[in-house]
C-alpha cells in the first residue's frame, strides 16, 4: 500500500512537471523591468492635499530600490522611467457609534501611471490603480482639547495615506514586473 502512494504521487509529480505552467519573472520570462535602472520623479497630484504626492513618491522608491536590489536611480542615468499622477483622494465615513458619531473613515486614494522606455519613449506599461485603507475616527466622548483632537484625527489620516501609499507601490510593482 504504501508503494502504491508513492508511485501516485510520482507519477502526478510528473504530470504537473509537464504541463506547461510556470511561475512569471522566472528565468526563461524576465520581467520588463529586469536589470534595468528606473526613475522615479516626483509624481503629480490633481488634489488639493498637501505632501500627498511626496509621500505616494517615497513609498515608490522605497518599494522599488527594495525589491529591484537598488536600481532605482535619478532620470539622467535611467533606463526606465516610472511617472504618474495621483488623479483622486476620498474620505468617508464608513461606521458609525449608537449616537450617531463617525466612529471610522475610509480613505481611497487613485493613481494613473506610467512606465516608459526612456531612451525610445515607449510606454512599456500604463494603468489606473486605487488602494483604500480605513482609520479611526477620534472618540467624542473624551475629554481632550479641540486643537489635539483635530491633530489627532490629522495624525490618524496621514498613517492611512501612508498605508494606501504602500500599498499602492506594492501593487504597481507587482504591476509592472508580470508578464504579459
Amino acid at each position: 500500500m504504501h508503494r502504491i502512494i508513492i508511485c501516485l504521487a510520482l507519477y502526478a509529480t510528473c504530470l504537473l512537471g509537464g504541463c506547461g505552467y510556470h511561475l512569471s519573472g522566472t528565468a526563461d520570462s524576465p520581467s520588463m523591468i529586469a536589470g534595468k535602472t528606473i526613475a522615479i520623479p516626483m509624481w503629480r497630484s490633481k488634489i488639493f492635499r498637501p505632501f500627498l504626492e511626496s509621500i505616494l513618491t517615497g513609498s515608490l522608491v522605497d518599494e522599488f530600490a527594495l525589491r529591484s536590489g537598488g536600481l532605482v536611480t535619478r532620470e539622467e542615468a535611467a533606463d526606465l522611467v516610472l511617472t504618474g499622477t495621483i488623479v483622486s483622494y476620498t474620505t468617508v465615513a464608513v461606521s458609525y457609534t449608537a449616537a450617531d458619531q463617525v466612529r471610522e473613515y475610509r480613505a481611497t486614494m487613485t493613481i494613473d501611471a506610467v512606465l516608459t522606455e526612456k531612451r525610445s519613449q515607449k510606454v512599456l506599461w500604463k494603468g489606473i490603480m486605487s488602494s483604500s485603507q480605513d482609520y479611526p475616527a477620534n472618540p467624542v466622548g473624551i475629554d481632550i482639547k479641540q486643537q489635539n483632537r483635530i491633530a489627532l484625527q490629522q495624525n490618524n489620516e496621514e498613517t492611512a495615506v501612508r498605508e494606501i501609499s504602500r500599498k499602492l507601490a506594492e501593487q504597481l510593482y507587482q504591476r509592472v514586473t508580470e508578464n504579459f
